[in-house]
């Protein structure tokens, strides 16, 4: 499927979960913030909330600093 993902276009497989998206991309779920569409999705939801063609996720990384 395709998706728009911090927008750019990415080919993802079909039926991907956003925690399986994290998984693909190497990026541990407690250390992001993810947008499904302009709307937050909660964490607790990361392993139920399915992607579909054309969805737009924005991922921020959370970074510790000083």
């Amino acid at each position: 499927m395709r998706i728009l993902l911090n927008g750019n276009p990415s080919v993802q497989p079909d039926d991907l979960t956003v925690s399986e998206l994290l998984a693909r991309l190497q990026l541990p779920e407690k250390a992001v913030l993810v947008e499904r569409n302009r709307e937050a999705v909660a964490r607790k939801d990361f392993n139920t909330m399915r992607l579909i063609e054309n969805d737009a996720v924005e991922i921020v990384q959370m970074v510790a600093g000083g």
